[in-house]
């Protein structure tokens, strides 16, 4: 392919991400003026269409570059890529959900405005990027493990002065998907009854047998959906269908998650220990109240905030859930 000089790169300050931290950065915008193949068009294109965004880079192919970048040139955005670099990790992979998340990788730099912020390249904006690109991988309906394929395959084992080490993108990657598989469930077929092994509900009976999900509505699994809900971090569905999101330790919520209710509606984010709310967090009440603040037992006890729903507020201290007057 030939290749013209007027899109020179590397100026001071330009942000020229690669994902693996590796690989030639091009020196030039490869065939600026041509288009990319329509199969690169489509990829970007499928990635956008669940944020319900259109298209508005220009795609461009650099042979030898052996990578995927994302930059700005002259006000235009480019995500430029090496065809043989992405046929390659496609078949080393043996799935298409490799090429597909690293080019979300891309997109998401350009959407969350790190090409032209002006501080070039930093390992926050590959996390932010990483994270964007679990997120969008679940829309399109990988599972976490395709997701994962790519950074697992191409990340660095160590961090380098632009990129993070690969166990850490890992984690942002899987962030960004249980985040999405917290708002937008994916459905499931029953082949089979799912157990709910952990942990058991706050405020709820205690289980102490397994739950067969057979007691559920069609379709909707029930138990440990997806991550590590013994020792990690996981998706965890309860009989009521409100859910956890979040840190498990010994199968029990433990260190930060989030929990819903059954409706999808936030309930809680901050901090538990021993399954119970414990620290700082911010609860949501049914009737528009909030309260954010230091929470034990499970209610508020500590310092905190309450806000009703007509505006109005009490700060203090608050005992077993109640205000210390």
């Amino acid at each position: 392919m030939a290749q013209t000089t007027s899109g020179i790169l590397n100026n001071p300050g330009q942000f020229i991400c690669n994902y693996t931290g590796n690989g030639l950065k091009p020196q030039v915008i490869c065939n600026e003026k041509a288009t990319s193949n329509g199969h690169a068009e489509r990829v970007i294109d499928r990635i956008l269409r669940p944020i319900g965004l259109l298209r508005n880079f220009k795609v461009v192919e650099c042979s030898n570059t052996d990578n995927c970048f994302a930059t700005v040139l002259k006000g235009q955005r480019f995500i430029v890529y090496d065809a043989a670099f992405m046929q390659g990790i496609e078949e080393e992979t043996e799935t298409d959900w490799s090429a597909i998340s690293i080019m979300a990788h891309e997109v998401g730099h350009h959407l969350q405005g790190h090409t032209i912020d002006g501080r070039g390249e930093q390992p926050q904006k590959e996390l932010e990027a990483d994270k964007f690109s679990g997120f969008v991988l679940h829309q399109l309906g990988a599972s976490l493990e395709e997701s994962l394929v790519a950074v697992r395959k191409l990340g660095n084992t160590y961090a380098t002065p632009t990129h993070p080490a690969k166990p850490i993108r890992i984690e942002s990657i899987r962030k960004g998907w249980l985040e999405a598989e917290a708002m937008y469930p994916k459905s499931r077929s029953m082949s089979k009854p799912a157990v709910a092994t952990a942990p058991k509900p706050v405020n709820e009976p205690v289980v102490s047998t397994p739950v067969l999900a057979r007691s559920a509505p069609a379709r909707v699994a029930l138990g440990c959906v997806s991550g590590n809900c013994e020792d990690g971090k996981g998706v965890f569905v309860y009989p009521t269908q409100e859910r956890y999101v979040g840190e498990f330790t010994d199968g029990d919520k433990q260190g930060t998650g989030i929990e819903y209710y059954a409706n999808g509606k936030l309930k809680y984010r901050g901090l538990f220990q021993d399954n119970l709310r414990t620290g700082y967090g911010l609860y949501y009440y049914h009737n528009g109240d909030r309260y954010e603040g230091q929470f034990s037992g499970n209610v508020p006890n500590g310092k905190g905030i309450y806000t009703f729903s007509d505006g109005e507020t009490i700060a203090g201290f608050f005992r077993n859930g109640q205000p210390v007057r």
